[in-house]
């Protein structure tokens, strides 16, 4: 994908060590960092190794888009974006497209940020890669929410939901539950929000047993002196809180089927588990 014959430099060896993992933690002052992403920027770009300059324009990026310089974070990826296209490089594109949509959804312009999540989810899709999917369609089911479309938000939440069971991910088999549960909750659908609830709950649970068992199996491992290269299980994010208005319906319900011989699940199809473990 490199034009012309120039040879192909690395800003990554050890006399000269740039690697940006390593060194960002050294930097005193946003200034510097972005001089440090521009002197990479230009240097590859002088090389003429164009998908090495896009990687750092999207790396620039993203510290303007953390910074909140959106504008200058809309046109790092604008450029990656350009020079994706310029090296038929899909993988380039769909993540130009997708941080452009986090770009023009903060910047408020929510129509072009779905666009640019719809091109980036064609892209993953094309890739064949559905981490990349997933959080593409995620993106895009939150869009609608915030649009207030919930009809397509759930449609968006639930296909999270199918492909995260199918990844075993059970981080985002959780999100997708919990905010399948909010928005019915939103709209005064309390039974499918409890069912949607109760499948968070059943996910939780079996986090919880696998990061317990990880964690013998670590305490196992350091006894013999050997330690756990991935440490304990993922890091729990946030997840939305149940409302305390479903909370009391669910115990009415489970009460009432209880007095009748029922079950205490919410009869309905999409409180059935599937085949993958929740």
């Amino acid at each position: 994908m490199e034009e012309g014959n120039s040879p192909k430099i690395s800003l990554n060896e050890p006399n000269g060590k740039e690697n940006m993992h390593d060194e960002g933690n050294k930097f005193k002052s946003f200034e510097e960092q972005v001089k440090f992403y521009e002197r990479r920027i230009r240097t590859f770009h002088k090389a003429k190794q164009k998908e090495n300059e896009g990687d750092e324009l999207c790396n620039l990026g993203i510290l303007y888009y953390k910074a909140g310089r959106l504008q200058e974070a809309r046109h790092c990826h604008e450029r990656h974006l350009y020079i994706a296209k310029s090296i038929n490089s899909a993988r380039s594109q769909k993540r130009a497209q997708c941080n452009l949509g986090c770009t023009f959804r903060r910047l408020g312009n929510i129509d072009r940020a779905i666009e640019c999540y719809e091109e980036g989810l064609s892209l993953a899709k094309d890739l064949g890669d559905r981490q990349g999917e997933g959080k593409l369609i995620n993106n895009l089911a939150n869009i609608f929410e915030q649009k207030g479309d919930f009809d397509r938000a759930i449609f968006y939440h639930q296909r999270r939901l199918k492909l995260a069971k199918e990844l075993n991910d059970l981080d985002a088999e959780s999100k997708s539950c919990a905010s399948i549960g909010n928005i019915h909750h939103l709209l005064g659908n309390i039974r499918e929000s409890i069912a949607y609830y109760e499948r968070l709950v059943a996910s939780l649970k079996f986090k919880l047993a696998q990061k317990d068992k990880k964690a013998k199996m670590t305490e196992g491992f350091t006894q013999n002196g050997k330690d756990d290269e991935n440490g304990v299980g993922d890091a729990d994010d946030e997840l939305p809180d149940v409302p305390p208005s479903v909370r009391r319906q669910s115990d009415s319900i489970s009460i009432n089927s209880s007095k009748s011989g029922g079950s205490n699940h919410v009869d309905t199809p999409l409180s059935k588990r599937g085949s993958s473990p929740l």
